[in-house]
């Protein structure tokens, strides 16, 4: 008979709950309501990490809280797809901004995950783990690179050149998060303390992915809902909020590579 391997209930709880309250945020029109519920899903994501320290059916294995590099592993790919919901709002600015059809709209926001799949093709074939940390370290900054372009060419009655230029922005930051992806999942099932964790670690990627894809797209809507002067003003202001979170990035990208240097070849 195979071990039983138990959900872990509180702990999927206290991040969906988080998820939630980062999403309604999104709702309400004043601003101390919004901060109420920004400081609620920041409390509950503290709670998670407390209870899920302590009980034996986890979501993240016991490494991630180790002295080892899985804790920014999974912090570096959580910004990342934090950042990359930045395209919910794209067709929509797409069509505000640069007045088009719906389906070419839907084509925009296609851009980045054209420039995710680019990067990891491109880096899929690298071989020296030097070179491998370099581009992990600096996907971050490849992704605000994007984001920054993003912000700068955000205009009303944009015209075709400036389309492009937004269609260039989302193809660099998803070739940000393409270049580190592969590299930063095997790092994640080879970053364990106990072989018998990898399972662990490799199933929390998708938890990881999932929920900082549903903490994204709450505070996309928080940042384009709040913000004031207009659509253009949205646009920038949510290109710009992204800019500074993904270039924030870069500080766990680091650790993810320069702390793994020190683990046991």
């Amino acid at each position: 008979m195979g071990s039983t391997h138990k959900v872990p209930v509180w702990s999927l709880l206290l991040m969906g709950a988080a998820a939630l309250a980062i999403s309604v945020a999104a709702l309400p029109n004043y601003l101390v309501q919004t901060a109420g519920l920004l400081a609620a899903a920041a409390l509950l994501v503290a709670v998670f990490v407390v209870v899920d320290w302590r009980i034996h059916a986890a979501v993240l294995p016991p490494s991630v809280f180790g002295s080892g590099p899985l804790k920014w592993i999974y912090l570096t790919m959580s910004v990342q797809m934090i950042a990359a919901m930045v395209d919910t709002y794209v067709p929509l600015f797409g069509q505000r901004l640069g007045h088009l059809t719906p389906v070419a709209a839907g084509f925009l926001g296609a851009a980045l995950a054209v420039g995710w799949t680019v990067g990891e093709v491109a880096s899929a074939s690298l071989n020296s783990a030097r070179v491998i940390g370099h581009v992990v370290a600096a996907a971050p900054l490849v992704m605000a690179s994007g984001l920054a372009l993003g912000a700068v060419t955000q205009r009303a009655d944009a015209p075709v050149g400036i389309i492009a230029l937004w269609a260039l922005a989302l193809l660099i930051i998803g070739t940000g998060i393409g270049i580190a992806w592969p590299h930063l999942t095997v790092r994640a099932m080879d970053s364990v303390a106990d072989p018998a964790e990898s399972s662990a670690a490799a199933a929390a990627i998708n938890v990881v992915q999932l929920i900082s894809g549903a903490f994204g797209a709450g505070l996309a809507g928080v940042v384009v809902n709040t913000a004031k002067g207009g659509e253009v003003a949205a646009a920038r202001g949510l290109y710009m909020a992204f800019t500074v979170l993904a270039a924030a990035g870069v500080i766990a990208s680091y650790q993810a590579t320069h702390r793994d240097r020190r683990l046991p070849r």
